[in-house]
């Protein structure tokens, strides 16, 4: 990273319809451990050992050729097919700063179709997340294509 570069507060907001209910998709991406089910560019997802000895749930994040990344889970709300989750620990997070995330979905009227929304907010030089939400999203176009 050269020098000149400035860091800056950034909010990355991406959407994708789906072809199927906020249900059914949320059954896919809604498991806070299971992200490398559907993401292409996560190989694994684990629990840290030490889970059993804090309080807050944890997710450790393998990517190829990189460290491990672990994130924390803020909040989890299955009706509202909602969860929020922020940057723990790892080489990432040291780079890109203040990493906080929101995955939601939501029903599209009576068509049997969804949005899924994806948030990011974070502290960098330039923006370090609509590359990896949309290769996530085509992942999930795939599965449940708009007919």
């Amino acid at each position: 990273m050269s020098a000149d570069k400035q860091y800056s507060d950034w909010v990355v907001t991406q959407s994708v319809e789906l072809g199927a209910s906020a249900a059914a998709v949320w059954e896919v991406v809604g498991g806070f451990y299971t992200i490398h089910l559907w993401h292409p560019d996560i190989e694994r997802t684990d629990v840290p050992k030490d889970q059993l000895d804090q309080p807050k749930l944890r997710r450790v994040l393998t990517f190829p050729g990189q460290a491990p990344t672990t994130e924390e889970l803020v909040s989890l709300c299955e009706d509202d097919f909602d969860y929020r989750y922020r940057w723990h620990s790892g080489d990432w997070g040291e780079r890109v700063q203040q990493y906080r995330a929101r995955i939601r979905v939501c029903d599209l009227d009576n068509s049997g179709r969804s949005v899924m929304q994806w948030t990011g907010r974070f502290y960098y030089t330039e923006d370090a997340l609509s590359e990896f939400y949309w290769n996530g999203f085509r992942a999930l176009q795939e599965r449940f294509p708009c007919a």
